[in-house]
């Protein structure tokens, strides 16, 4: 049978017992799914940096290395051939250590089983019927349906913010519809929200951007567009444990169907566009 470059070996060494298929290729790596003593399971390969299309990480790593010494850090500063390893070394050990510690904290995430190399060993996310999960951008849905959806995703950023971290680049395309709810996926990127003072700004972004793309279903979503704001507030005021759902912005209209500008007007006319056409009591429709 024949195996991918980057796995091959690792059939070869007994480490996987095969390579069944090539499940999805993003930025900075490819998955697969492979079987591990009679288990499936994901492999994600992660691409060297000159083949990854996310390579302007300076935002997101703030913080992280204050722990190492200090040749470590000056050689990652100055980019040379020891730090460049150390960087690449430190992007695949975050996304294991970020899983790990957001499953333990119970953010609905692959359970990440170990790192090997440049492979990241995890929990194969499936949905109802037991094949692969497919990806949110993947489906369209009614309004009641993307509320609904919306309000499970800001809960599981509100838990993964309560252990701490941001997910850093987080939208429809990095969230599973999986059979236990929306699973959130690609963790690299992870932020330390103690060590960067980019923290709150990624985070108004993350949510703008699965609140943006769930608003094409229900533009109404769009006045909690920045809900990572208000959020970000209640991690400071330490009331974080009081928030039920997502909050609508100072800055945002209170009044109305989908928030003002033309974004809203869009959003609302393509949502009233759809409805004409849609039969009534779809659910979860996969596009084609």
């Amino acid at each position: 049978m024949h195996h991918p470059d980057g796995l091959s070996h690792l059939v070869d060494e007994g480490i996987i017992d095969a390579v069944h298929a090539r499940l999805m290729s993003g930025k900075e790596a490819t998955v697969y799914v492979v079987e591990r003593q009679g288990y499936l399971g994901a492999a994600k390969v992660y691409k060297p940096r000159d083949e990854r299309t996310f390579k302007k990480t300076a935002s997101y790593v703030e913080g992280r290395n204050q722990t190492r010494n200090s040749r470590d850090r000056r050689a990652m500063h100055n980019k040379s051939s020891y730090g460049r390893h150390l960087i690449e070394e430190s992007w695949q050990d975050m996304e294991f250590q970020a899983l790990r510690a957001a499953f333990d904290a119970g953010v609905r995430v692959p359970e990440p089983y170990f790192l090997y190399e440049n492979v990241l060993f995890m929990e194969l996310v499936v949905d109802k019927s037991g094949a692969p999960a497919s990806r949110v951008a993947d489906f369209t849905f009614t309004a009641e349906e993307a509320q609904r959806l919306h309000l499970e995703l800001f809960l599981q950023v509100k838990t993964l913010l309560g252990s701490g971290r941001i997910h850093g680049d987080l939208s429809a395309y990095n969230v599973l519809l999986a059979a236990k709810g929306p699973t959130l996926i690609d963790m690299p990127q992870v932020v330390d929200v103690a060590g960067n003072n980019n923290a709150r700004q990624i985070l108004r972004r993350d949510l703008r951007n699965v609140t943006e793309h769930l608003a094409r279903f229900d533009a109404r979503l769009l006045r909690f567009a920045d809900c990572g704001d208000g959020l970000f507030h209640h991690l400071q005021r330490g009331t974080l444990e009081s928030i039920a759902g997502p909050e609508v912005s100072a800055s945002q209209p209170r009044g109305g169907g989908g928030g003002g500008g033309r974004r809203g007007r869009d959003a609302e006319r393509e949502r009233v566009g759809r409805s004409k056409t849609r039969p009534r009591g779809a659910t979860f429709s996969r596009r084609r």
